[in-house]
């Protein structure tokens, strides 16, 4: 079948066509030219490792440790205790109880747990995988945060953090190991919850 034919119907003008044009090639090269957005956050030092300052849950500020060779954000006992005073660490925000093995080959029962949301400059995570242990002094922050983020860059001559592309990497997790892999999850009868939460 033929198609119909355009004779006697009204041609667009040739100047409409243009702008037209323009506009789809503006709006591409406008698409192709938009920097990815990223985030710089300060960086501080303790004992040769960087650090950067996070808020946990709206609540506690915590000083944590760069660790992207850490499988999950770490909390030691202190912190830990701090969320649970204010209330907003609860008996449902528990993930699972486990034994982690660190370099040193140490053994600890840590906590898992899930973080309602954790705050590192401008940027926000939600439901973050966190273990807690007494045996830890320091907070980490590990890939249950950074892999939120498409890209993490170290800035050593600028001492910067930068944070790109937020939501684009990997979303909430429930890792096996809580960190430094090598870790045994254990089921929650078998050792109860740690000595340092509270009893009811």
């Amino acid at each position: 079948m033929p198609f119909p034919s355009r004779k006697g119907l009204p041609r667009r003008p040739r100047a409409l066509r243009g702008i037209h044009f323009a506009a789809a090639l503006s709006g591409a090269l406008l698409c192709l030219s938009t920097p990815a957005r990223s985030s710089e956050v300060p960086l501080g030092e303790s004992g040769g490792i960087y650090t950067v300052t996070g808020q946990v849950n709206r609540s506690v500020a915590v000083n944590f440790l760069v660790d992207p060779g850490s499988a999950v954000v770490v909390l030691p006992r202190s912190v830990l205790e701090r969320l649970m005073l204010n209330g907003t660490i609860t008996q449902d925000d528990i993930v699972g109880i486990s034994i982690a093995e660190l370099a040193d080959r140490s053994l600890y029962e840590t906590l898992r747990l899930r973080l309602r949301e954790l705050r590192v400059g401008d940027n926000v995570a939600y439901n973050v995988i966190a273990a807690a242990s007494p045996g830890l002094s320091h907070a980490l922050l590990g890939q249950s945060f950074l892999k939120r983020f498409a890209t993490v860059t170290l800035d050593n001559q600028r001492r910067v953090l930068i944070l790109s592309n937020p939501g684009v990497g990997v979303g909430a997790q429930y890792p096996s190991t809580p960190f430094y892999g090598s870790s045994q999850p254990v089921s929650p009868g078998a050792y109860g919850q740690p000595s340092y939460w509270p009893r009811h």
